[in-house]
């Protein structure tokens, strides 16, 4: 199993490194342009203390890949303690005793959310499990949390009501830890090692196809100007590859809804947690009315957040705009039902660029398509 899941990434990252020659829809060319975007972005020189090591050799990252950093949209939260598992596992939907196994072939990361009683997105996290400070064995009594930054006190709020008289204590630890993202490539994990133990940066856990994801030690100060285009330059990247991330653009909605069940955040065989019966019974109906899907457009218009999109054969609407950082792509939640007969094609609503404000303004609109990222034709879930 090991060897066709190895074969099956060397082979997609093959796919998506060629991908700039071989483009032919809209969406291809969009992921071709967001991915050389991505590269460029992380390859840059100079500005980081932070470093890494590669097979066990040590590395500066101030003349190499040094990955993006998503300072302003991601926050790090770290829970110690015997009884943080525990906690966790009844607070979201992934099962946190997969991330805590002593298997050297664990990659110690997992994607989970947070959900409602009745089983809506509040935010989704990712959690990687410490090591122990002479980088050896892991260390089962401390998880970082990868968080997002909207969401953070929400999070944390959650845990210290939950926690009672248990063995747990929460800190928020967004001044020494940083969220580190780079592109898919062939190389192995890494770690860093910034003098204060290792943590892995392995390939995300929600599909290897969007990169490396991990928590680093890092004393970079990055002006406003670069932290915003280290943001813009990896939503981008996510958005032509149609994944949602964070409480703005997960929304109040299902998991299903934005696809949280096939990015390995939902797991169908643990106990119970917040918002568990809606979430199975969607799951086990099998049927999901709308979704999350990626959009692009001209990358000259800027598209309103909450415009909708809208059929151009009757001017009827199809769904509405989650989210867009500009580059001429997007993501969109629309009605399946809908989508199927658009023979026109579809138009999205952009922001009004003239001014005039008037009462009944009429609203501005540009051609879009919609498009089908590889990883949707995996149909991968947390029972795979």
């Amino acid at each position: 199993r090991r060897f066709f899941k190895n074969k099956e990434r060397r082979e997609m990252t093959t796919t998506l490194a060629a991908s700039s020659s071989s483009a032919t829809t809209a969406l291809e060319r969009a992921i071709a342009r967001t991915l050389d975007a991505f590269i460029r972005r992380s390859a840059r020189g100079g500005g980081s203390d932070a470093t890494m090591s590669s097979s066990g050799q040590s590395k500066s990252l101030k003349g190499g890949f040094k990955g993006v950093f998503l300072g302003k949209s991601r926050s790090v939260v770290r829970l110690t303690g015997k009884d943080g598992k525990k906690l966790l596992q009844g607070l979201l939907t992934n099962d946190v005793d997969l991330l805590l196994e002593d298997d050297d072939n664990n990659t110690n990361t997992m994607y989970a959310a947070m959900l409602t009683p009745k089983g809506r997105i509040v935010t989704d996290v990712f959690l990687t499990r410490g090591r122990s400070d002479d980088g050896g064995r892991r260390n089962n009594d401390e998880i970082l949390i990868d968080s997002c930054q909207r969401a953070k006190e929400t999070l944390l709020t959650q845990i210290v009501r939950r926690k009672l008289r248990s063995d747990v204590s929460v800190e928020d630890a967004s001044e020494e830890l940083s969220v580190r993202v780079m592109p898919p490539s062939f190389d192995t994990d890494y770690a860093d090692s910034g003098g204060r133990g290792n943590v892995l940066l392995p390939a995300d856990p929600r599909w290897f196809g969007l990169g490396r994801r991990g928590i680093v030690f890092d004393a970079t100060k990055k002006t406003e100007e670069d932290a915003e285009l280290d943001e813009k330059v990896y939503a981008n990247w996510r958005h032509a590859n149609g994944v949602p991330e964070g409480s703005l653009e997960l929304g109040e909605r299902f998991p299903a809804e934005s696809r949280l069940t096939h990015l390995h955040a939902v797991s169908f065989t643990k106990g119970c947690y917040v918002g568990q019966e809606p979430t199975a019974r969607a799951e086990f109906q099998g049927e999901v009315r709308k979704g999350v899907v990626p959009v692009v457009f001209d990358e000259n218009k800027e598209v309103k957040i909450n415009g909708i999109v809208i059929s151009k054969k009757d001017g009827k609407e199809i769904g509405k705009v989650v989210a867009s950082r500009g580059g001429g792509v997007g993501l969109a939640l629309v009605r399946f039902a809908k989508v199927e007969n658009v023979s026109e094609g579809v138009s999205i609503e952009t922001v009004d660029e003239s001014g005039d404000g008037g009462e009944k303004e009429e609203k501005a609109f540009t051609e879009c398509e919609f498009g089908t990222p590889n990883w949707w034709s995996h149909h991968w879930n947390s029972r795979d």
